[in-house]
């Protein structure tokens, strides 16, 4: 895949920051995104208390990973700590999202893993999604009493995280209405986790 510009990776913070809210991943101001040019040490993040359906690309402010702002003019998500201290970790990732979708906030609430239940979703997120707040090498974590952190090679594979958690919790919840839910088996999620990262799609 061709790597973003920085003026398109702007539109595609926006574009995908407008798609959360469309989506009721995120309510009023809450929430942020961040994405950066691989290899590069600063990214572009999401403006504090700016409503999702108002920002515009040079809204976005860019902040190197130290937390210095370099360019614009509004101050940077009151989260931008947490996305700097996960690129400063994880060089392979370049996109942070932070949603407060509903059905998973739910589970960050009573502090409860969302269960593998879904074989897609159960094998993008490798698993499980935690309730310790804590995302070591895992694509996607709940913040507990607070919302969903999801992250990416790019930001369309964060984006992706972000739905499928929201997704998984989901069916999860209404399942458990149902019975117990079975959990998809581990050598399931392995080998679907290889397939949709390594095969699937076009390449």
């Amino acid at each position: 895949m061709k790597a973003l510009t920085a003026a398109s990776l702007r539109r595609r913070i926006v574009d995908v920051a407008q798609r959360l809210r469309a989506q009721e991943l995120v309510v009023g101001t809450s929430g942020n995104v961040s994405a950066r040019e691989p290899g590069r040490n600063d990214c572009w993040i999401t403006p504090s208390g700016v409503a999702f359906d108002r920002l515009q690309p040079n809204d976005l402010v860019l902040v190197d990973l130290d937390g210095q702002v370099r360019d614009g003019t509004l101050t940077p998500s009151s989260d931008t700590a947490v996305h700097l201290a996960i690129y400063r970790s994880r060089p392979e990732v370049d996109a942070v999202i932070h949603t407060h979708s509903p059905y998973a906030t739910a589970f960050a609430v009573v502090q409860l893993d969302i269960p593998p239940v879904l074989v897609e979703a159960a094998g993008f997120l490798g698993g499980s999604v935690r309730s310790d707040g804590t995302i070591g090498r895992d694509r996607a974590v709940l913040l507990p009493n607070h919302g969903v952190l999801a992250v990416g090679e790019t930001i369309d594979a964060a984006l992706a995280a972000a739905v499928m958690v929201e997704h998984m919790a989901r069916v999860a919840f209404l399942a458990s209405l149902l019975g117990e839910p079975h959990h998809v088996p581990k050598t399931e999620i392995e080998r679907m986790h290889a397939f949709l990262h390594t095969e699937y799609g076009q390449r």
